[in-house]
């Protein structure tokens, strides 16, 4: 089925909210809408694979989180009920209602803030590689991947991070598109660490019994597949769905359509 692709900006809190939107040609019928938030320190077009299996039979919107690809940041650190009242306020501005959400990693916890905050606006949720950590796990991926990048003081930051990210990157993604997503990862410049940084100050145990909606946990191959488990023991309705045969990060761009099958089948049922 062919489908349309377009870009646009939502006047937002912080300026501009950059959205890629995909939808069925033949227009985009009943069923509800489908909002993606991605990755820090990534972009929208970390979905854009996914997006255009999903877009087959339903709207499918993949905005930038405030900060990153193209969408305007806050000058200070933001909070997850800051990124999720930002998607609340491009939500409203563009008459979304009663829409789906899915969350990836750092996107994750703004779909499980949007959701216990929204009640209103989102119907289902779909949660993947969320970082529900305990005191230990929040201590050591704190130290691992907190604060500012050495940007300004260690020239071979870039460098490094260039052969992690694409020269030595996980198979299953083409090195173009490793080359398209590092630029983006660098794009977001000295605020990058701001999402990573919003995942460890959020409450995600405490917020999780607030989302009454239907949740799909799909746990991927990843560090954080336990963790998306776990946080069955704190959702009223949850669905858990495990896909080790994905490997998490690249299984948007390896197996798009096998990760579409599975959020597909939750999102239609009744």
């Amino acid at each position: 089925m062919s489908i349309v692709e377009r870009r646009y900006y939502v006047d937002g809190p912080y300026g501009q909210l950059h959205v890629r939107e995909a939808a069925p040609a033949n227009g985009a019928g009943s069923r509800p809408a489908l909002v993606c938030f991605h990755q820090s320190p990534i972009s929208g077009a970390q979905f854009l694979p996914f997006q255009r299996v999903m877009a087959e039979d339903r709207r499918v919107l993949c905005p930038d989180t405030p900060g990153y690809g193209r969408s305007d940041g806050p000058t200070q650190v933001p909070t997850m009920v800051d990124y999720a009242g930002a998607f609340a306020v491009m939500a409203v501005r563009i008459g979304l209602a009663d829409f789906d959400v899915l969350g990836f990693h750092t996107g994750s916890q703004i779909a499980v803030e949007l959701a216990a905050s929204r009640p209103d606006l989102v119907r289902k949720v779909v949660l993947s590689s969320l970082a529900l950590f305990n005191a230990e796990e929040l201590a050591r991926n704190r130290k691992g991947f907190g604060g500012p990048r050495p940007l300004f003081t260690d020239p071979d930051y870039i460098g490094r991070y260039y052969r992690e990210q694409v020269t030595d990157g996980l198979p299953g993604i083409s090195p173009e598109r490793r080359l398209e997503l590092f630029t983006a990862r660098i794009g977001a410049g000295e605020t990058s660490w701001y999402g990573p940084e919003a995942v460890f100050t959020h409450p995600t145990e405490a917020r999780l019994p607030a989302v009454t909606q239907p949740v799909l946990l799909l746990a991927l191959r990843d560090t954080l597949a336990e963790n998306t488990r776990r946080a069955a023991n704190f959702l009223k309705r949850a669905t858990v769905v495990d896909r080790p045969d994905i490997h998490g990060p690249p299984g948007w761009d390896s197996h798009p359509a096998d990760i579409a099958a599975e959020v597909r089948r939750f999102l239609d049922a009744a």
